[in-house]
């Protein structure tokens, strides 16, 4: 007789993040003047929301990450993956102010954006230095 593998984490943790979110933009929209595309979107954030449900009670390394568990393996790959995602940000982030800048003589918000990832890049670093 097998034991079932027990899943750790918590299952609506995906589904809980999205609701959030689409509640966020939904009232974003709505007080925006957009109240068809606030309902829009909170009805797809649900649908969202209700997909990653069902998909985190399934036993695969994204479903562990989906319900914030994962044994060190997984969440080395969500640590890989962060970081991949942050390069790629920041280097269209640098690209956008260049082009901005060359179009208006202005970084805009991806110079804003710059700004943020660096200080936030070297707080990060700083703390995490001394911590190890």
């Amino acid at each position: 007789m097998t034991t079932p593998t027990r899943r750790h984490g918590f299952r609506a943790a995906s589904a809980i993040i999205l609701l959030l979110g689409g509640v966020g933009v939904a009232i974003a929209t709505w007080v925006g003047g957009s109240h068809g595309w606030a309902i829009v979107a909170i009805v797809a954030y649900a649908v969202l929301a209700a997909g990653a449900y069902v998909w985190a009670g399934r036993s695969s390394d994204v479903a562990a990450l989906m319900r914030g568990g994962g044994d060190e393996r997984q969440r080395g790959l969500d640590r890989d993956a962060t970081a991949i995602t942050a390069i790629v940000m920041s280097i269209a982030a640098v690209l956008g102010a260049l082009i901005s800048i060359g179009r208006t003589g202005n970084p805009g918000v991806y110079g804003e954006f710059c700004v943020i990832g660096g200080i936030t890049y070297a707080i990060s670093l700083f703390l995490l230095q001394r911590r190890r």
